[in-house]
């Protein structure tokens, strides 16, 4: 069983409501020619999105994902999020979907929001709530409350990841090593002057969403 699958089916929930969204607050950009700058993102998430500008530069820090990038007709550059090598305002608009929480601890996550805001004259930003009860991407219930030194012994029994995935314990250290999420104080922390908007379930708040327009 792919652990991909299991994703796609919470993804078919959320994602089409946050596409429309996302269309509607950044028409005159998405829909016209516009240039946007997707930092850690696909290009299947443009082709789904079936925006009309084609001025998108999607950013990896390696090659994975080049061909498919390039062959979708968007560009494409191997770079570090956190020290992006453009100018100023150089983008209309700067978006991420879920990556914040990827890119390392506190520092990290301080130059990626900087990137974001130094580059795009409007911004746009998705990252899950610290303290909804589901961790996303292990799909675990309250495992990532705790400290690193519990968690490594209980995500293998207690996320739907493990289950499918089987990993080893290296892999399940690397992987909560590699998350940090985030609170909305250290959101608002981050993005000063943005509006946060509280993405919902059964009246919590799953995710945040920065937009800066």
């Amino acid at each position: 069983m792919d652990i991909h699958k299991v994703y796609r089916v919470f993804m078919l929930r959320f994602r089409p409501a946050r596409m429309k969204a996302i269309k509607d607050m950044f028409a005159p950009t998405l829909e016209g020619d516009g240039s946007v700058i997707d930092l850690g993102g696909t290009a299947s998430w443009w082709k789904d999105m079936n925006v009309r500008t084609r001025r998108i530069t999607i950013i990896n820090l390696d090659d994975t994902h080049k061909e498919e990038v390039l062959a979708s007709g968007y560009q494409f550059s191997a770079a570090n999020a956190c020290k992006l090598p453009y100018a100023s305002a150089s983008f209309d608009l700067a978006f991420s979907n879920s990556v914040i929480e990827h890119v390392g601890g506190w520092d990290e996550q301080v130059a990626f929001a900087r990137e974001m805001l130094r580059c795009g004259k409007q911004v746009y930003m998705q990252t899950p709530n610290k303290w909804f009860p589901v961790e996303p991407h292990l799909i675990a219930l309250f495992i990532h409350w705790l400290p690193f030194g519990i968690q490594r012994h209980m995500v293998r029994w207690f996320s739907l990841w493990a289950w499918v995935t089987r990993p080893d314990q290296k892999t399940i250290d690397e992987a909560i090593k590699g998350l940090k999420l985030l609170s909305r104080s250290e959101v608002e922390q981050l993005f000063p002057g943005c509006e946060i908007r509280s993405e919902r379930v059964l009246g919590l708040t799953k995710s945040f969403i920065v937009t800066k327009r």
